[in-house]
């Protein structure tokens, strides 16, 4: 699940984006090299025009723990959305570079992702830029 914040509101009558981002992911980590890690992840999710959708992708994070405490990891990942890329429900395969930071909890138990992603398209329909906020749970 996941929470978003659009800086400037769609220019479409009678339209507003969706902040709330109901959805189910999974995420896997390899490696953790000198404190670098690759994670893939891929799940689906409720998009900014409230239609359902998914998303799969691969970051390079650097990584600082405190032991027992807390992470902090910063990287860039390459992700490719399928979602909806107009007020019709149109759906496309979205490709993009996106910087990330992730931060964890008691032993990375609880999470959460944070995502700049910059602006897309020229017209009515187009989509601003905009923060998201991925809350994250660990099972294992």
């Amino acid at each position: 699940a996941g929470f978003s914040h659009h800086f400037e509101q769609t220019r479409a009558p009678g339209r507003q984006w969706n902040e709330q981002h109901p959805g189910l992911g999974l995420e896997r980590r390899e490696g953790d090299l000198a404190d670098w890690n690759w994670r893939q992840s891929a799940g689906v999710m409720q998009d900014s025009r409230s239609v359902w959708g998914g998303y799969a992708g691969a970051s390079l994070m650097k990584e600082w723990r405190v032991p027992g405490a807390a992470s902090v990891g910063l990287g860039l990942g390459t992700f490719a959305f399928y979602r909806s890329v107009s007020w019709s429900g149109r759906r496309a395969l979205v490709p993009a570079l996106l910087p990330t930071l992730s931060l964890g909890l008691l032993d990375d138990r609880l999470g959460v992702n944070l995502m700049l992603v910059p602006p897309m398209g020229a017209d009515g329909d187009s989509r601003p830029a905009l923060v998201y906020l991925q809350m994250t749970y660990r099972m294992q």
